[in-house]
């Protein structure tokens, strides 16, 4: 029997974790809630920093923000070396080297004095650790535990980015406001290197087939019984069976053209979320806004997110992926109405129902994407393909948060930046229909939808 990346043979990882009462892939969930939520702290802070270091230093807008946009960049570019490592080595060997070298990268930038070395140590030494523990290593190891539930696994895992700003954000405003940012950034490296190794170490694992487990928790093909062998079989999600009968790998991704409407979607999407994202804290305070306040508005946008995550990754189980994401654009499109009406004087409530309603579209991101792509190429090599998408995904994160800081130093205002996502959510959305995952797979909400209709034996 082959060996796991522990060193133990996959049948004794089974004598224990049959026992539990529930599937051990729930933990591995868990962890990757946790590293989400610590992890990315990183990534959904920098607004509020962001605000501080210009106090500092003085630096023009649309150069701090380029900071965000290389350290998009590097993400992005190092996001296919992620997936392809954690493919061949696994989670527990990969995931904490890079926090090791997140936490170095935050500790470093709490010393620097000059802008370039704010692009060198947070926008790549930070960005080449986040990377290694992000998104794509993780729904890598995901799409290994779950093919059914897939929606609601990344969500529920995911949901942990929003946690993580509701905690992190506020709390890293105030030791901001009380010792200032470096001491934040200081904080900040010493949670990540404490809580993410340890985690990963004790709990995570690559495969369920390393503990002798199936995925989704179903019973092994010797031993089913006739109700483990039902209409919702991973097999019976399967729409296209020659396309899914493909050993898939990134160079042969490349060659279709669902993999580059997948990825165009994506860097729509993402350039739409961190226009709004890296600039919403600046837009608050230049409104007259306290910036603790505006801290708070980023937590309520990322709890919210947490919602969202769960909630798009359960529903697109139930109804398909490019029917959430049109639900969830619906939200996002409300949600920076709100955010344009808002400007200097108006109530505090029209702040938080803002970050309610875009909270929820913020929500979608993190999570259908991936499990999308996860439909299309599952297999041996999805690490790699979900990691070359996110090349493309992540300039968009840059260019949105270049953007942003760049209408500003033009105009002196915010709103014509907010304005161009809306039509550029709504042309992702048209693009996520196009690579149409649903004529790869049903859903298993579809799946058994169709059941229902089909004559019984």
């Amino acid at each position: 029997m082959r060996e796991t990346e522990d060193g133990e043979k996959g049948a004794l990882g089974s004598s224990w974790s049959e026992r539990l009462p529930f599937f051990y892939g729930w933990i591995v969930v868990a962890v990757s809630f946790v590293c989400f939520a610590v992890g990315y702290a990183t990534w959904n802070s920098f607004s509020i920093f962001y605000v501080a270091i210009l106090d500092d230093f003085g630096w023009s807008r649309a150069a701090t923000a380029g900071v965000f946009s290389v350290f998009t960049i590097v993400y992005g570019l190092n996001a296919p070396i992620a997936g392809s490592l954690t493919d061949r080595y696994g989670p527990r060997r990969l995931l904490p080297i890079g926090a090791l070298i997140l936490g170095l990268g935050l500790l470093l930038t709490t010393r620097l004095s000059t802008l370039w070395e704010f692009y060198l140590l947070y926008g790549v030494v930070a960005a080449v650790g986040l990377s290694a523990i992000g998104t794509v290593p993780t729904f890598s190891v995901l799409s290994n535990w779950f093919i059914k539930k897939r929606g609601t696994a990344g969500g529920i895992a995911t949901a942990g980015i929003g946690v993580g700003m509701l905690l992190f954000v506020p709390l890293l405003q105030g030791v901001i406001n009380n010792h200032g940012w470096r001491a934040a950034y200081l904080l900040l490296s010493i949670v990540i290197v404490a809580v993410i190794p340890v985690t990963v170490l004790l709990f995570h694992r690559h495969r369920p087939q390393e503990m002798g487990l199936m995925p989704d928790g179903e019973r092994r093909k010797d031993t089913a019984s006739p109700a483990s062998t039902s209409q919702l079989s991973p097999d019976n999600l399967v729409v296209d069976r020659e396309w899914t009968s493909r050993e898939w790998t990134l160079r042969s991704a490349m060659h279709t053209h669902r993999f580059w409407l997948v990825s165009m979607a994506r860097f729509l999407e993402m350039a739409c979320l961190q226009t709004i994202m890296t600039h919403q804290a600046a837009f608050f305070v230049d409104e007259g806004f306290d910036n603790l306040l505006a801290a708070s508005i980023v937590g309520i946008v990322g709890i919210m997110g947490s919602c969202g995550k769960i909630l798009w990754g359960t529903v697109s189980d139930r109804i398909g992926r490019e029917s959430t994401y049109l639900i969830a654009f619906i939200c996002g499109t409300v949600g920076v109405g709100a955010l344009l009406t808002i400007q200097a004087g108006s109530p505090g409530w029209m702040l938080y129902a803002y970050g309610a309603i875009y909270g929820l579209c913020y929500g979608v991101s993190a999570v259908l994407c991936p499990v999308m792509m996860g439909d299309i190429f599952q297999g041996k090599s999805f690490g790699a393909i979900l990691g070359g998408a996110y090349v493309l995904g992540n300039a968009g994160s840059a260019i949105g948060a270049f953007l942003g800081g760049y209408v500003f130093d033009v105009t002196g205002a915010y709103h014509w930046a907010f304005m161009l996502t809306i039509p550029g959510m709504w042309l992702s959305c048209l693009l996520y229909w196009l690579a149409a995952p649903r004529k790869v797979r049903r859903v298993a909400g579809r799946a058994d939808s169709t059941a229902c209709l089909q004559p019984q034996p």
